[in-house]
């Protein structure tokens, strides 16, 4: 059975597993970014609407209780579920910030309040696009993507014996960072990263 490395941070990393089975491929985990809080206090505030693009956004806000009653608009299902668990009633949810701009924008014609709880590393949009349309958005970086020092021996070892067929990249930054931890112990040459993910675990690569 082919090898394919997964680098997700380790929550998400099990479900990636999960699905490569069903490609006949096995999973070699080594997360190469790993999700944290940053501690940021969310002031209180008049906001008229919360927005949050990611679970970790929601999961790291600490005591959000005063939140609860004001309206929240997700990116992604897996957000609006995290919110739902700690007692958010999601409204407006949308794949991503692409989608889920035009629906704020047609829901606030007039002049709102916005609290976005984010992520440390992140694309403007969202920000970028209520400011335009004259919306105040008050940015709070909840969390942040940390590089792993170094990658798991299991993954040193298939890579330095080139068993490993394909990486799953889920950002350049990760991308980035495994590169950075394979270099550092002279492994790089051994993963492959451009194979088309079906034909590597199909063993066509």
């Amino acid at each position: 059975m082919n090898l394919v490395l997964v680098l997700r941070a380790a929550e998400d990393a099990a479900r990636t597993a999960g699905k490569l089975q069903a490609l006949e491929c096995a999973a070699v985990l080594s997360p190469v970014l790993e999700f944290a809080a940053t501690d940021a206090v969310i002031p209180h505030g008049d906001y008229d609407a919360v927005i949050v693009t990611s679970a970790k956004g929601v999961e790291f806000a600490g005591d959000a209780r005063q939140l609860r009653a004001t309206p929240l608009h997700a990116v992604g299902e897996k957000t609006a579920e995290a919110a739902r668990a700690l007692g958010f009633h999601p409204d407006i949810v949308a794949g991503n910030a692409e989608a889920i701009l035009p629906h704020l924008l047609e829901r606030y014609r007039r002049p709102t309040h916005f609290l976005y709880l984010a992520g440390r590393d992140r694309q403007p949009i969202l920000e970028a696009g209520l400011r335009a349309a004259g919306h105040e958005v008050h940015t709070v970086e909840i969390y942040e993507a940390r590089a792993a020092r170094a990658l798991t021996a299991e993954a040193l070892a298939a890579i330095a014996s080139r068993r490993v067929t394909a990486v799953l990249h889920y950002s350049q930054r990760s991308a980035d960072a495994r590169h950075d931890a394979c270099r550092a112990v002279g492994t790089c040459r051994g993963a492959a990263s451009k194979t088309r993910l079906a034909d590597a675990c199909r063993g066509k690569a």
